[in-house]
Order: C-alpha cells, then structure tokens, then sequence
C-alpha cells in the first residue's frame, strides 16, 4: 500500500491549479461588479462568465473523481499484490 510519505499522483497535482484557476475566475466575476462595465476583460466575463464557471466546475469534479478512481485502483492492485505475496510466503515456510 502506499505510504503516507509517497508521492501524489499527478492527477491530484493537477487539481490544484485547475481549483486555482476556478477561484480566480470567481474572484475576477467579483470584481467585475464594481468595475467599469466597458472594459474588455469585463464585457469578456459578462458575456462567458457563467459558461467558464461551468467548465472549471466540471474539470475540477471530473479530474477529482478520476484522481480518486486511479488511486482507488492502483491501492486495491498493491493489496492484492502483498497478499500474493504474503500468501506465497507462507507456503514456502
């Protein structure tokens, strides 16, 4: 199994930026309320602001989820693993 020392898959590592990101656009619709109205990057949020959110939202559950599979996966290999082992141990004892 592995330890609490191993590293992370690169699926996990990759959730943080796509969170960052998803944060940032929030943080950025934010700011738009009080901005001026004319400004490209604020028409720009006006118009996909909505549609942006959703695709970061389902990027970020997606890759969680797949994250979470993976590693579900390669746990239930290296148990199965050790017990192969465990169990060729004790028929050579």
């Amino acid at each position: 199994m592995r330890g609490p020392g191993a590293p992370a898959s690169l699926l996990f590592k990759l959730i943080v930026p796509a969170t960052a990101i998803f944060i940032v656009t929030i943080m950025s619709l934010i700011a738009v309320v009080f901005s001026d109205q004319r400004a490209p990057l604020a028409k720009f949020l006006n118009e996909y602001g909505a549609k942006l959110l959703v695709v970061e939202f389902v990027a970020v559950m997606g890759l969680s989820f797949l994250a979470m599979t993976v590693d579900r996966i390669r746990t239930l290999r290296e148990l199965r693993n050790s017990s192969k082992e465990n169990a060729e141990r004790e028929v050579g004892e």
